[in-house]
């Protein structure tokens, strides 16, 4: 490992440093928008990890061993991409002259997909530095895995860079607790403590010593007080992989803005340089005052530097290791690789039909089960309610810092972090599982928001669905959850009524490559239905009751609605209204269908009613007006189910009364 010593190339490495900050805001003033402060204090910090440190292949960024960078303070793209140009990824200066321009590969804040060397999306703070530790813990799972004696195929590190903002938000103390109780010792921490956010001096919100939290958390901290120096800032980074029992923190005194005639203040943060500023930081470090003018030389120099690391020698000398493995770790291998964790479940049919009544958290945790005993990458946990949302993998061990192959991880009563660590483990190529009751899905819709984004294939199981949770009363008794996860783009939610459709959906769910899925259950037993279709489940509707003669109209419904839905059209059928039931396991998959098939399940010019025990808000384009909705606007009540259910209006008579009067 190529370490720096005490003026040994010191000019060129200052040089160098330089440059990545003139670049930076030549980026942030051609684009009118964007952060220079941290592209001036926090380049040293950059320039030394990639440099010296970060294990990477220019010519194959998604290389399964690499170390990962996350940028959790993703405001600073501007010296990200300078730093990703410098050290020879496919990112060209006319790339960076499109700074923050429409379809360019420089956004505004990283994007995960869109740019070379990017590893993850980032930009709401805190959501980064989390979801690195379930990187690490990802790499912590993939070597106790795939490691032998002979071949180490996993033994990268993950970085982070965050700022005062990341460790305010709660998410990040979730995280970072659980990664010092796992001893994720590959996990470092680079804090750039520039004592600033936008609004002003930190000494107004965040007083507390952070090395001491950290180091409470269970970390090594290894503080350097001087910004721009480049040997105590790789002194520190070297001791840090040195560590083989604890995650570091390296906390690094900068000066926000460096250079700037507004440096140290918050005025620097996120305001565009003016250009007599600009002249006067170019002056101070000797740079040409043209946009863009980038020395080939200071470039050539920090290459040369990552090459005489033999980084891409490592990456070869990996591959030969890769070709000599045996065919199945190969395909495993690849499909990491190629983040591909789609899954064939058809031989997981599960007999559903042994009793009337059924739990669909029971069968949701016997085909937990059966895929994770099938597929090497599903992996999962709930936070501190495995018990009631039947997630437990019986027999496939704990991930603790004893056993990193454990399959079941213990998240906590943490389900800010649980969101974040599930977009890591992801990002890690694995097919991560998250669950928690459904009211308080609301925790991690920030971190499910990002995974959306970042087209991750991760499974969420959103438990106690509705009002009918009962006495635990409106804080548990989930209103307006089902239409805020519909309305996210690129997740598929589903609600299955019963056993056959709870197989169904993890069928479909498994069979997909590109999106996250929400599989929302009732805790209530359910009937299962003789109409239900494991396969038409896919289709995110189809019938579950058809009309008998002449059809009068159709009922939607979802979950254990749609067994009251079944329930008053034969009812109704007694009076002469003859009605069409359709369960809608998935708005979103339905509406994927062709037109022909759509107008197939919900006929043109037909009366349509709703019947779902959550907000309205999801339904208005499939009904004429309010009446057809039979839905719930307000929040529950404390009282048994069936009290609950009635004084919402849910009740068989009741539900009949609305449904005849619209018919009639």
């Amino acid at each position: 490992m190529l370490s720096l010593k005490k003026g040994e190339n010191a000019n060129k490495e200052e040089r160098i440093v330089d440059h990545i900050r003139s670049l930076s805001i030549d980026m942030i003033n051609e684009a009118s928008f964007g952060h220079p402060g941290i592209a001036l204090g926090a380049a040293p910090i950059l320039y030394t990890l990639y440099a010296h440190h970060l294990k990477f292949s220019v010519t194959h960024p998604k290389w399964i061993n690499r170390d990962r960078f996350i940028l959790s303070g993703g405001h600073g793209s501007a010296l990200l991409y300078a730093i990703l140009f410098f050290a020879g990824f496919d990112i060209t200066l006319e790339d960076l002259k499109q700074f923050r321009k429409i379809d360019s590969i420089t956004p505004g804040h990283p994007e995960y997909g869109v740019t070379p060397g990017v590893d993850m999306s980032t930009g709401p703070l805190g959501q980064g530095l989390a979801t690195s530790v379930g990187m690490a813990m990802g790499e912590r799972f993939l070597a106790s895995t795939f490691n032998t004696k002979k071949e180490e195929i996993f033994d990268y590190y993950t970085y982070v860079l965050c700022g005062e903002g990341d460790l305010m938000e709660g998410v990040s103390y979730e995280a970072l607790s659980l990664a010092g109780t796992l001893k994720l010792h590959k996990l470092i921490v680079l804090y750039d403590a520039n004592n600033i956010t936008l609004d002003g001096n930190l000494d107004l919100t965040f007083q507390e010593n952070i090395s001491d939290r950290m180091s409470a958390l269970g970390f090594n901290v290894l503080p350097v007080v001087n910004g721009d120096d480049l040997i105590a800032i790789d002194k520190a980074i070297t001791k840090a992989k040195g560590s083989v029992d604890k995650p570091s923190f390296i906390p690094i005194k900068t000066t926000i803005g460096k250079y700037s005639k507004w440096q140290g203040t918050n005025k620097v943060h996120g305001s565009v340089l003016e250009e007599d500023d600009i002249t006067s930081i170019k002056e101070k470090l000797e740079i040409r005052d043209i946009p863009f003018s980038v020395s080939n030389e200071a470039v050539m120099d920090m290459r040369d530097f990552i090459n005489k690391r033999e980084v891409e020698e490592k990456y070869q000398k990996w591959l030969k290791m890769y070709e000599n493995l045996d065919k199945k770790t190969k395909l495993l291998l690849d499909s990491i690789q190629d983040y591909d964790s789609s899954f064939e479940m058809e031989e997981l049919y599960l007999d559903a039909k042994e009793e009337n009544m059924t739990s669909l958290r029971e069968v949701s945790s016997k085909m937990l089960n059966a895929i994770a005993k099938s597929n090497p990458f599903f992996l999962g946990g709930a936070s501190d309610v495995s018990s009631s949302v039947k997630t437990y993998l019986n027999d496939l061990g704990d991930y603790s810092r004893s056993n990193y192959q454990g399959k079941n991880i213990w998240f906590g009563v943490r389900e800010h972090a649980m969101g974040a660590i599930l977009n890591g483990l992801a990002l890690s190529g694995l097919a991560p599982f998250g669950s928690t009751f459904l009211a308080f899905s609301d925790y991690l819709k920030p971190a499910l928001r990002m995974a959306a984004m970042m087209e991750l294939p991760i499974t969420y199981v959103f438990t106690h669905d509705s009002i009918s949770v009962g006495s635990d009363g409106p804080t548990h008794q989930p209103v307006e959850q089902l239409v805020s996860l519909r309305s996210i783009p690129n997740v598929e939610v589903f609600r299955p009524a019963d056993a056959n459709e709870v197989i169904g959906t993890y069928q479909a769910i498994l069979a997909k490559k590109n999106s996250p899925s929400v599989i929302v259950l009732s805790r209530n037993d359910v009937p299962v239905q003789s109409t239900t279709s494991i396969p038409l489940v896919a289709k995110g509707a189809y019938v579950v009751r058809p009309e008998e003669r002449n059809l009068s109209g159709v009922i939607i419904a979802t979950g254990e609605e749609v067994n009251l839905a079944i329930k008053v059209a034969n009812r109704l059928m007694e009076k002469g209204i003859d009605l069409r039931v359709v369960s809608m396991t998935s708005i979103e998959r339905f509406l994927k269908q062709s037109n022909e098939y759509q107008e197939s399940i919900l006929p043109v010019a037909t009366k349509i009613v709703v019947i779902e025990a959550a907000s309205s808000y999801s339904w208005y384009r499939f009904v004429y007006n309010d009446k057809y909705l039979i839905t719930q606007d307000h929040f529950g009540y404390s009282g048994t189910k069936d009290e609950v259910i009635e004084k919402c209006g849910f009740d068989f008579d009741n539900v009949l009364a609305k449904v005849e009067k619209l018919f009639k």
